[in-house]
């Protein structure tokens, strides 16, 4: 029995020496020392001389490290916003002066001046890529160097994951002393699934005939194939690209069932890697935004879509519009510091938020938890946090424990000092409270937890209430207690917490309860959750779409279910964060190596993805040294505008205005024909629908000059009018011009027609401004408007005059003197048609004199 066990130990050690080595993923399972010796160890106690065969690819654990080592520093993209990569110690910390000090705020302040003042950063106030190469350290070279030698020795020894090392070296270089070349990425990814079947690889295989970069035959059967398998084993980006495939019928029929079979999978994935975060679940990436938006918009800063309108209300265009008004990073912290220094609690508290948060800008209205955007980044430090958030609350609580172990008590202070320092202390508490009960710069403790909660829901923080709540319900802590957790949950939901909402609304879940849980989870949306509230929503429309149709079938389920699973499916990209990662090697000048990383999640079915790669290519960008099919720009657009990207929408007319767009029946290959008006009249039309600036004044040149619909000169002005009123101010010149020629052609075809097609009249108009006030204003500039606070009132300036109050009577007299002066100038043009027709005749007259003598 001895002798047969053995010899099964001695078999399963063989297995485990010839099993396929690969170093693929964090955990380099192929290369587990762990196991090695722990069979070192069984082979030592039962005493058989083992034969130790060569491991193929050992030379890998040095090309390995190396190539993490070469990767650039998480916060290199910030360098050139922040001057550095990391919060530093200034001049006056070092001498050892008062940060709150005079002296340390002007040295603070002039640090700042000099960098604003320097010549380069006055050329512009959007990051772009360099141009320039930076020079490569011999100490570099020689790195890379032996990184290739240590990939030779493993391939020659037969180790096929050097195969797929060096593919993923080429195809995105941690360094710039590596050169992208993507078609011998390709033939090293071929080989290596000659050996492998690797996920990984097979869906960059797919990418490759789903693009056609690198001079690959672009093949959409190949690439669903390629996708198919690595969807099978689980990799949640290929889930995701043949998703949204079957979702948008790219290479195969759309199929709502099986995109919601594929997108359920990737959620649940991503879902799953939120809730194994600390509690309350795993920090969000921040929210990416087009790169299109942070260099002025697809058609300039007030003709795009996605800046203008109702769009400037959300905190991606407000971050934008900030920093394009040159409120950057750092004058943004260096204000929050000057006002901070001064005793100003309630700029501290924002200090410690922003650090925490790792953004200036982040999104309010949903709760500490739903992020931050990306636009504003700088180094996140929890360090950094924690010291501006016991800053403030030290104020109110001294200790936090008195020397017989009960809580410290307030300090004390008068009314007025109380009510100054209440709310800055109340927020700073709460984030203490989350910092210790998820670990976050600390030692992870719930008694401290739940002693800043308490201070804090004291107080009446809704976030303090929401943790009060996780630490009952998951009994960190202190004692489980449902009824005590739906308590606090109760109270911190109604204070409008998303977070609270969705804890409520996963607790009826799990009494059966789905319809009041459903409604939970909807005003957990309308409150502003990123996340989780889809997810659950999403589940419970995945299940009434599979259910049979007397058990609760739902015909729109499917659809919104995608949808929902889709945006669970992006935002949780903790693992495959393309959108993340391409931005920051484009803020670090790595263009080519941003383009592909867009273009990898555009595949994915992310819509900014498709967005940045269309707009770079517009503007003529890289091409990775190879050709690429030449349809990919518009197909982009195409796919953009399906997603509702109305600047898309206006981009694809533009192709069918000009008669050059995509082929129907393939929607790839590009076919130059004649304009088909009707098409781009469609595309305008539905960007118009979503208040498109653009696309009202496309429609407007349409109607005026007939294409693809019938000559309308007052539509033609009512669509010219709402492209004023979307972008008041910068479209006013636009429009003057484009009303004085629409008057004047309708006038002209009037005179011609004898009154057959009548022109536009000037008294009939009262919804916008007259021409001749236009004029007026060409020279005298637009008039100041007071603009509301609310969002939903706004001073009405349209009509021929304003409406006001006590200055009605000066008004109308200045409307009837303006109605004189436009009647005469009406009267003098047509006198000067009339005259410039008759000496027309007179000289033809003239002409023919001659030959009736003759």
């Amino acid at each position: 029995m001895r002798r047969l066990t053995i010899l099964l130990l001695a078999l399963a050690l063989a297995l485990l020496v010839l099993a396929e080595p690969s170093v693929r993923g964090d955990a380099d399972n192929s290369l587990d020392a762990d196991a090695d010796a722990d069979a070192d160890a069984d082979a030592d106690a039962l005493d058989v001389d083992m034969p130790e065969e060569p491991d193929p690819c050992a030379s890998l654990y040095t090309a390995h490290d190396i190539l993490q080592a070469l990767q650039p520093n998480r916060y290199a993209h910030l360098h050139r916003k922040l001057g550095g990569a990391a919060p530093a110690r200034r001049l006056p910390d070092e001498l050892g002066w008062s940060s709150q000090g005079p002296l340390s705020s002007a040295l603070r302040i002039s640090s700042r001046l000099v960098s604003t003042l320097n010549p380069l950063n006055l050329l512009s106030k959007v990051q772009r890529p360099s141009a320039r190469r930076p020079r490569i350290s011999a100490s570099t070279r020689e790195r890379i160097d032996r990184v290739y030698a240590a990939l030779d020795e493993a391939d020659q020894k037969g180790c096929p994951t050097a195969l797929a090392l060096r593919a993923d070296m080429l195809l995105f270089p941690p360094s710039r002393a590596i050169q992208q070349d993507l078609p011998a990425a390709y033939d090293l990814y071929k080989r290596y699934l000659d050996l492998s079947s690797d996920a990984h690889a097979q869906f960059v295989v797919g990418f490759f005939h789903a693009t056609g970069v690198g001079g690959v035959p672009r093949d959409q059967g190949l690439a669903t194939l390629y996708y198919t398998f690595s969807a099978l084993q689980g990799h949640k980006p290929a889930q995701m690209a043949l998703g949204y495939r079957h979702w948008a019928g790219i290479g195969v029929k759309e199929d709502c069932l099986t995109a919601l079979n594929f997108y359920e999978k990737a959620g649940k994935s991503a879902y799953d890697k939120y809730v194994a975060g600390p509690p309350g679940g795993e920090t969000l990436p921040l929210s990416p935004s087009r790169i299109s938006d942070r260099l002025g918009g697809v058609f300039g800063p007030h003709a795009t879509w996605s800046l203008t309108g109702f769009n400037v209300h959300y905190m991606t265009v407000k971050a934008i519009n900030a920093l394009a008004r040159g409120e950057s990073e750092p004058e943004i912290l260096e204000y929050l510091k000057y006002n901070s220094d001064r005793g100003q609690m309630r700029y501290t508290w924002r200090l410690g938020h922003h650090y925490y948060a790792g953004s200036v800008f982040p999104h309010g209205s949903g709760g500490v938890s739903s992020g931050a955007e990306e636009i504003g980044e700088i180094p996140q430090s929890f360090d950094e946090a924690r010291k501006y958030f016991h800053k403030v609350a030290r104020q109110m609580w001294p200790v936090d424990f008195e020397a017989d172990g009960k809580p410290g008590l307030r300090k004390q202070m008068s009314d007025e000092r109380r009510k100054e320092l209440s709310d800055p202390a109340m927020v700073a508490a709460a984030f203490l409270g989350r910092m210790y009960m998820r670990g976050e710069g600390v030692k992870q403790d719930f008694k401290l937890a739940r002693l800043w909660y308490e201070r804090s829901a004291n107080l009446g923080d809704r976030e303090s209430h929401n943790g009060l709540g996780i630490l009952y319900r998951d009994g960190l802590g202190v004692k489980k207690d449902l009824e005590k957790a739906f308590k606090y949950f109760q109270a911190a939901a109604g204070l409008e917490l998303p977070d609270a909402e969705i804890n409520i609304g996963k607790m009826l879940l799990a009494r059966g309860d789905k319809l009041r849980a459903s409604q939970y989870f909807i005003h957990a949306l309308q409150h502003g959750s990123p996340f989780e509230a889809f997810y659950h929503l999403a589940t419970l429309h995945s299940a009434s779409a599979h259910a049979p149709l007397d058990q609760g079938f739902s015909p729109g389920a499917c659809g919104v279910a995608v949808g929902y699973y889709k945006l669970v499916s992006e935002v949780g990209a903790w693992d495959d964060d393309y959108i993340g990662e391409a931005n920051r090697a484009w803020g670090r000048g790595e263009e080519d190596k941003a383009l592909l990383g867009w273009w990898i999640a555009a595949e994915m079915g992310s819509e900014i993805g498709q967005n940045n790669v269309a707009f770079m290519l517009n503007r003529g960008s890289t091409h990775f040294g190879r050709p690429i099919p030449a349809d990919t720009e518009l197909m982009l657009w195409t796919r953009s505008a399906a997603q509702g990207n109305a600047d898309a929408m206006v981009m694809v007319g533009d192709s069918y205005y000009t008669g050059t767009y995509l082929n129907s029946s393939t929607a790839t290959n590009i076919t130059h024909s004649s304009p088909d008006y009707r098409r781009a009249f469609g595309y305008y039309q539905t960007a118009a629908e979503k208040h498109n600036p653009m696309a009202y004044w496309n429609l407007g040149y349409m109607y005026e000059n007939g294409l693809g619909v019938p000559r309308d000169w007052h539509l033609a002005k009512r669509n010219y009018d709402l492209a004023l009123h979307v972008s008041p101010d910068d479209a006013y010149l636009p429009w003057v011009l484009s009303l004085t020629k629409l008057y004047l052609r309708s006038w002209w075809t009037d005179m011609r027609t004898h009154g057959g097609v009548p022109g536009l009249a000037l008294f009939d108009d009262e919804e916008a401004p007259g021409v001749w006030e236009g004029i007026k204003k060409l020279f005298a500039g637009p008039p100041e408007r007071e603009r509301a606070r609310d969002d939903d009132e706004y001073e009405d300036y349209s009509g021929a005059g304003w409406e006001g109050g006590a200055g009605d009577d000066l008004d109308d007299v200045e409307d009837m003197a303006e109605n004189i002066v436009i009647l005469a100038v009406t009267g003098l043009i047509m006198l000067l048609f009339w005259l410039r027709q008759r000496w027309g005749q007179i000289g033809f007259a003239g002409l023919q004199q001659p030959a009736r003598m003759a």
